[in-house]
């Protein structure tokens, strides 16, 4: 296996749709002439990074063989990773699935217990007397610098910064040891998510709405790429951080999970069979608005970022105004 370092995106640039090999901060178009030539035109039929991942560990191989030429100048880059160029779309623009991990760090929880007066899991239990909590996210994914739209008449939007896991190989009844056979890469991403409708006071003896909380349109930012697998030291060891306007809010590191990457996909896999390009979020630190009881407005800027895994830069606007 190389160790020529990249990452995959979908970019628009100009009025042209790509499929991008990101190599430091130029952008190779894997539907060029020059990468078709160079080894691209031996990946299976692609025009998405889903259609990669349908055979993950075979193009894995034959990408890092056009990232080798791509460094050699071999293959000239489409454009720089400059945003009013080459601008970046949803890695993966249709998941099969996106599940995301609830109270998956103490902290996190522990303040959110203090802010709702909804009887939230106590933090401090032991793990062995807990499981993964799972739910999922059903909107459509947001790009890396896409608008984040403020529903008509809801006051306490929130952000969650969130380390990503991208899905390479199908599979069910997987064990924690396994898991790393069916990882094909990591992305960022931002649980956007909806305070004033997750708890259902209507509702008391059931309480959790997880649709109406987290998934209204453009509440899942993601990418501005993936980075494979064998180019993320340590998932087990990354910085996960935020800021709203500049002022950090969440920095946090993915050591602090509760339940880590393989104990999520290996519980999730009792239940379901895992197909590529399925998207496991495993949840936030603490830092989120109703730990502060602060929450996005219209002009709010929000930047997340996972080390390895770039950043986003979403700006907050009104219903109706979006870009």
């Amino acid at each position: 296996m190389t160790d020529v370092g990249f990452k995959l995106g979908e970019f628009r640039v100009g009025d042209r749709h790509i499929l991008g090999m990101v190599l430091g901060s130029s952008v190779v178009d894997l539907k060029s002439k020059q990468a078709l030539a160079g080894g691209a035109d031996r990946l299976s039929p692609f025009d998405s990074i889903q259609d990669l991942l349908e055979d993950w560990d075979r193009n894995f191989e034959r990408l890092s063989a056009v990232a080798e030429l791509a460094r050699s100048k071999s293959i000239e880059p489409i454009c720089s990773l400059d945003h009013d160029t080459c601008k970046p779309r949803p890695p993966i623009k249709r998941p099969s699935r996106m599940l995301y991990a609830a109270a998956n760090y103490s902290d996190h929880v522990a303040n959110m217990r203090r802010t709702f007066s909804s009887a939230l899991p106590p933090p401090g239990e032991q793990k062995a007397a807990l499981r993964p909590y799972l739910f999922a996210k059903v909107c459509s994914q947001t790009g890396a610098l896409d608008d984040i739209v403020l529903p008509e008449n809801i006051a306490r939007v929130d952000w969650e910064a969130e380390l990503a896991v991208v899905i390479g190989r199908r599979g069910r009844n997987i064990s924690p040891e396994n898991v790393h056979r069916f990882i094909a890469g990591y992305m960022t991403t931002n649980d956007v998510s909806c305070r004033d409708l997750t708890w259902r006071e209507d509702r008391p003896s059931i309480r959790s709405d997880w649709i109406s909380g987290k998934s209204f349109d453009t509440f899942a930012p993601m990418g501005p790429f993936m980075t494979p697998k064998a180019f993320v030291p340590d998932h087990a060891n990354l910085s996960i951080r935020l800021w709203v306007n500049g002022e950090i809010k969440q920095d946090g590191n993915s050591r602090d999970m509760t339940f880590g990457i393989e104990d999520q996909i290996s519980y999730a896999a009792r239940m379901i069979t895992l197909e590529p390009g399925d998207v496991f979020a495993t949840g936030t630190p603490a830092g989120t608005g109703q730990e502060r009881l602060e929450f996005l407005k219209a002009g709010d800027v929000v930047e997340a970022e996972v080390e390895h895994c770039g950043r986003l830069r979403n700006r907050v606007v009104a219903w109706g105004t979006a870009s």
